[in-house]
C-alpha cells in the first residue's frame, strides 16, 4: 500500500501543478484516503471533508491507479452543488460533472504517468 499511496500523492501533486488554477494551487491540502472493497467503485471525491478516497482494490495496476487519481482530482476542481440533480436528471453516465472527470484522465494520464514514473526505479 506504500508505493500506491506515494503514486496517488505524486499524482495529486502533478495535477496541483498542471490542472489546477493558481487560486487552487494555494488552496488548504485535499486529504488522501484509500482502502479496499472487491467490487466497490474506483474512487470518490467528497466535497464536504476536501478527502480523495481511492479503493485499492478496484485499482489493480498503475494505470488505473493514476487515471483514478486524476479523475476524482477533476473533481476537486468543480462546483460540485448540482452533480446530484445531474445524477438524477441525466443519469451517472451522463452527468456533466462526470463527463469532464472522465475526459480528464484520459487526456492527461500518459502526459502525469511519463513525468512521475522518473520518481519510481521499479517502472
Amino acid at each position: 500500500m506504500d508505493q500506491s499511496y506515494n503514486i496517488i500523492r505524486s499524482v495529486i501533486s502533478w495535477c496541483r501543478e498542471n490542472l489546477s488554477p493558481p487560486v487552487i494551487k494555494r488552496r488548504s491540502t485535499t486529504k488522501i484516503m484509500v482502502y479496499r472493497e472487491t467490487g466497490g467503485d474506483y474512487g470518490y471525491y467528497c466535497d464536504q471533508n476536501n478527502w480523495l478516497v481511492i479503493n485499492l482494490d478496484a485499482t489493480p495496476n498503475i494505470r488505473m491507479l493514476i487515471r483514478s487519481t486524476i479523475h476524482e482530482y477533476t473533481h476537486t476542481l468543480q462546483s460540485l452543488k448540482e452533480y446530484s440533480l445531474m445524477n438524477k436528471q441525466v443519469g451517472y453516465d451522463n452527468n456533466p460533472f462526470e463527463v469532464e472527470a472522465n475526459e480528464c484522465e484520459l487526456k492527461h494520464y500518459k502526459e502525469c504517468w511519463s513525468e512521475i514514473k522518473k520518481h519510481y526505479k521499479k517502472w
